[in-house]
């Protein structure tokens, strides 16, 4: 008795690709449990003839371990109009874009350096955890970027130290501390203000 749908040679053939062997029920059962997610090996080994560690394994294990690329975002929502072409980050995991206290005094720091938020482009990095300097360089085409409360190598820069300037690919960098970190320490915001000023 056969449990086959259809004896045709020619499409059994077509649809089975591997090589098949009958075995006796022993020494299959055996076989089945040792394979890695039930891929049975092309050639039949017996298992008293071989040790258990000669069956293959390293292609599933090499399935798991291959890293997957990061996709590049594309869309981005953010506070402001980007005219100037400057970019804020922030990481707000509270937040959708940024809290109250925190709007009023990075816009005070703007004001004093004689922008408004039509100028700047502000993003809650923390909503978009895979985003690198490349994805934001190509949404925001930004000549300025301030990091605040973030570590640059978060996307995917090299780390520097707070409050000093870097350029990467024409843009100027800036890496300081949190905006909350500075309300509540007025000579980290005064730190981060002698750089700001002039950035």
């Amino acid at each position: 008795m056969s449990n086959l749908l259809s004896q045709n040679s020619n499409a059994l053939r077509l649809l089975m690709t591997e090589d098949l062997y009958i075995l006796p029920e022993k020494e299959q059962v055996q076989i089945i449990a040792k394979a890695p997610n039930s891929e049975i090996n092309k050639q039949v080994v017996s298992t008293s003839a071989q040790p258990e560690a000669e069956v293959p394994v390293q292609k599933s294990k090499e399935l798991i371990e291959t890293p997957v690329p990061n996709k590049a975002i594309k869309e981005f929502n953010y506070l402001g109009e980007n005219n100037k072409y400057f970019l804020i980050l922030l990481n707000e995991p509270t937040q959708k874009d940024i809290g109250s206290i925190q709007k009023e005094t990075l816009l005070k720091i703007m004001t004093a350096k004689g922008l408004d938020l039509r100028d700047i482009a502000v993003l809650n990095l923390f909503q978009y955890p895979g985003a690198r300097f490349d994805d934001l360089k190509e949404f925001f085409s930004f000549n300025k970027i301030v990091l605040f409360g973030i570590d640059p190598q978060q996307i995917a820069l090299s780390s520097q130290s707070a409050n000093q300037v870097i350029k990467v690919e024409g843009t100027k960098v800036l890496s300081t501390y949190s905006i909350d970190e500075m309300i509540k320490d007025t000579t980290k915001k005064r730190e981060f203000w002698n750089v700001m000023k002039d950035f």
